[in-house]
């Protein structure tokens, strides 16, 4: 038992022998600032990301080289507690020249706010398009237009849901659709979502680079970096993904996380109803990101162009007045803590400037030795795991 012991402290020291020499590369970049302010922000790009990704970040004084304390300010997805639902009770029907109107009276409950964002319609016809206007009113007289939409139903695809763009406090809606000549009931309800905390994401948009690559009646569509700045997409957290074909389909999409998704591109009555959009959650930690097209027989789509949308990061940091600023990023930096986090809200509340970034430099770079050794390190970390994992089950049947 002895042997198993020595071998494994023996592995263990070359770990940390190894792990000690390894120097990545460490990148500094100036800090411009041009409006005054006693917090100041500066956006995360892609290729910082890339690089670093939000921990191994420093900002530092270009004179003194002290650190400045900050915090990151992240595009947060809203937390949903709850979504709340809101009866509407159909009141009355009219048609008039090019449209016909259905109205609807709010269900108040006892101790209940009838807040609305959003309408949702069912109706019993298996197929449909229609374009409605829905208006607002508190006493059934006046009203106000206060969303516009396309509902439809077509080839099992269907939009069933008006976004109010708000929150509304109406006792009546009306809705105005199209071609009276195909009349359709709807059933309406309404419902709005409580929501604990919600930032507006800074979302930032970039080409694609892609190729795409045929396999088992499917197409397999890799992207492989932004065309706007040439990084890659390592770090990014990705909001979706949008894709611009002139391709008429009903696709199902995988993604690496094993969730899937429906894409369509349909043609109803002269007009094009489509979802082209391909929602992500997370980091991807490779440089490339791929979904999967199920096409069975059909032919593939005609993929014309490919855009990110992507959250961006924010580092907010106390300068002082007069003094200069880098950012460094990457090396062997690690996530550093400051007090300031604790004021966060407080900061965020009160406001802060924009600064921006230029003249990147190198401040250390990894020689093609250090590469070469990663690289064998890296090899030998593999093998190292493999002889514990013998190690381990020779002890095993020892015993």
């Amino acid at each position: 038992m002895k042997k198993p012991k020595k071998l494994i402290c023996l592995v263990t020291l070359f770990f940390l022998m190894g792990s000690s020499t390894i120097q990545a590369d460490l990148y500094s970049i100036d800090i411009h600032i041009s409006h005054p302010g006693q917090y100041q922000a500066i956006a995360l790009t892609p290729k910082i990301l890339n690089r670093a990704g939000t921990s191994a970040l420093r900002v530092v004084n270009r004179e003194t080289g002290v650190e400045a304390p900050f915090f990151i300010h992240s595009s947060t997805v809203e937390e949903e507690i709850q979504e709340v639902h809101i009866g509407l009770n159909f009141t009355r029907s009219a048609a008039y020249k090019a449209y016909y109107y259905l109205d609807f009276e709010v269900l108040n409950e006892p101790n209940r706010d009838t807040i609305i964002s959003h309408l949702q319609l069912t109706s019993q016809q298996e197929e449909f398009l229609k374009d409605i206007d829905v208006f607002g009113s508190y006493d059934g007289q006046n009203w106000e237009l206060i969303a516009n939409s396309l509902i439809y139903s077509v080839s099992d695809v269907y939009q069933n849901e008006i976004d109010l763009r708000g929150i509304h406090r109406y006792s009546f809606y009306r809705l105005r659709i199209t071609t009276p000549q195909e009349w359709i009931d709807f059933d309406v309800s309404g419902w709005h979502r409580q929501i604990s905390s919600e930032f507006i994401p800074f979302v930032g948009f970039s080409d694609a680079y892609f190729y795409t690559e045929s396999s088992d009646f499917s197409t397999i569509v890799t992207l492989s970096g932004l065309v706007d700045t040439n990084a890659s997409l390592k770090n990014l957290r990705i909001i979706g993904i949008h894709i611009e074909t002139d391709s008429f389909f009903k696709r199902n999409i995988r993604k690496n996380d094993g969730t899937s998704t429906t894409l369509y591109r349909l043609f109803f009555q002269d007009t094009a109803l489509e979802n082209t959009f391909i929602p992500f959650r997370g980091f991807p930690q490779t440089e490339q990101v791929s979904f999967t097209i199920t096409d069975y027989d059909d032919r593939p789509i005609n993929i014309q162009r490919i855009i990110v949308e992507y959250a961006i990061d924010y580092v907010v940091f106390r300068a002082e007045e007069g003094q200069e600023y880098s950012l460094r990023f990457g090396g062997n930096l690690t996530r550093p803590h400051y007090d300031v986090e604790n004021f966060r809200d407080l900061i965020i509340q009160e406001g802060f400037s924009v600064a921006q970034l230029q003249n990147i430099t190198v401040l250390i770079e990894q020689s093609q030795a250090e590469r070469d050794f990663t690289l064998l390190f890296n090899i030998a970390i593999g093998a190292a795991g493999v002889l514990l994992a013998i190690i381990a089950v020779v002890a095993i049947k020892k015993k």
